[in-house]
């Protein structure tokens, strides 16, 4: 009995989670599994993760029925999004996001120096953010110097 149950919960948690790449403090990234809690109706949705590269070819926008849930209202034909598997009604729950920041070692601190432009890539939870918000991470992805896929957490009716 008690095994029945600890691979249930098992089984839940692979259903609501994915992995993901997540920025450490060193600025080092490693995969580790997420958890979302899930969005859409108990029971009748996963969590699943998609890498793609830009240009995406979806279309993102307001849920009607979801406050502060961003669903993808289109998929374009044989672009790089229906490629991997996404689908319109999918909700969207986190995506990477690129952020420029300026890092000054501090020897150049010391002599005066401004530092050096550096793009940090991480991920970005969409749940509750403003839609402008979440267009504006999305699309911060075309700054990634190493040209990296585009990493998108969906949930979807299973």
């Amino acid at each position: 009995e008690k095994e029945r149950i600890q691979a249930k919960k098992r089984d839940t948690r692979l259903r609501y989670s994915a992995e993901v790449p997540i920025l450490k403090g060193d600025g080092s990234t490693v995969m580790e599994r997420c958890d979302f809690p899930p969005r859409l109706p108990k029971g009748k949705s996963i969590i699943d993760s998609f890498e793609a590269p830009l240009p995406l070819g979806i279309i993102l926008g307001e849920h009607e029925e979801i406050s502060g849930a961003v669903r993808v209202d289109e998929v374009v034909e044989g672009g790089n999004g229906e490629l991997v598997g996404i689908q319109e009604g999918d909700l969207l729950r986190a995506c990477t996001a690129c952020q420029m920041t300026m890092e000054t070692p501090t020897w150049q601190l010391i002599a005066g120096g401004i530092g050096q432009p550096k793009t940090k890539r991480f991920m970005y939870s969409v749940d509750g953010r403003p839609f402008e918000e979440v267009m504006e991470a999305v699309s911060s992805n075309r700054m990634d110097p190493e040209e990296r896929p585009v990493v998108l957490v969906i949930e979807r009716t299973a």
